[in-house]
């Protein structure tokens, strides 16, 4: 892997209530971070995308 670039992983949610069942995760190193900050825990990200047709 190269500092461009990033990991997504596909990953399953077992609500069955009509809430999408997929979502990707990442991480990254945070390279502005100062020195001895503690990791980063989670971030969560709800996007919705459209393409014209």
């Amino acid at each position: 892997m190269q500092t461009d670039e990033a990991m997504l992983l596909k990953c399953f949610d077992s609500a069955t209530d009509g809430r999408t069942r997929y979502t990707a995760h990442t991480g990254f190193a945070n390279p502005r971070a100062a020195a001895g900050t503690p990791p980063r825990q989670s971030i969560e990200v709800r996007t919705i995308l459209s393409f014209a047709e």
